[in-house]
């Protein structure tokens, strides 16, 4: 009877370090949770079951590991929040499918996409034909954005963000890095470094400063 008594008790502590885990880490979408913030959710799992089943081992061990879980996730979501390339290396980038009306066979084989994913994932956008898309976008959580052709010319590529000139994304573009740096300067701004965010929208860079207490 004392050994139910004492798992209740174990199970109702893991409920509140998990709640006060996961208000910790932030609020996030299942469908977007980083690489990082899905490993540490599986751990904690693992680590709570266990803390459960094994009554016999301290509960402060749980409490030390979990700890440490949470410093680790802060720790790596500071280092992405701060360096793209860090960012890009651990979390890994969007792969763009279509671009222009044009599919990019060569990122499906890549990214080992198929044409029914492709296919399937445009119906669910309510999308009947590829003839509509102007870009589709696989985002890192495996979501499909998609873009259908309109009349603005507003691209979902954006050439600049948190100070890092995006290279890759040039090559579906109707600009290149010269013209960014020109449009740039017409605008007042010397370093790209300065600014959060850029887009080319309708011949023009859409600006974004990247706040000075960050």
């Amino acid at each position: 009877m004392f050994e139910l008594i004492y798992i209740m008790i174990r199970v109702v502590l893991i409920y509140g370090v998990i709640f006060l885990t996961f208000r910790i880490m932030g609020k996030r979408e299942i469908g977007e949770l980083s690489i990082i913030d899905l490993i540490v959710f599986i751990m904690i799992a693992e680590i709570s079951a266990l803390s459960i089943e094994e009554v016999d081992k301290p509960f402060i061990n749980t409490l030390f590991i979990i700890g440490m879980l949470i410093v680790l996730q802060k720790t790596l979501s500071y280092i992405n929040l701060k360096n793209t390339k860090v960012r890009d290396k651990i979390e890994g980038t969007p792969s763009v499918i279509i671009a222009n009306g044009e599919i990019n066979y060569k990122e499906m084989r890549k990214q080992k996409y198929t044409f029914d994913d492709l296919m399937n994932q445009l119906r669910d956008k309510d999308i009947r034909s590829i003839s509509e898309v102007d870009f589709a976008i696989l985002e890192v959580g495996g979501t499909l954005s998609v873009f259908k052709k309109n009349e603005t010319k507003i691209s979902p590529l954006p050439v600049i963000i948190s100070g890092e000139i995006i290279k890759d994304n040039f090559k579906y573009l109707d600009i290149d890095e010269e013209r960014v740096r020109e449009l740039l300067k017409a605008q007042g701004y010397d370093d790209f470094k300065k600014i959060l965010y850029a887009n080319y929208e309708n011949d023009e860079l859409y600006i974004i400063k990247l706040d000075a207490s960050d």
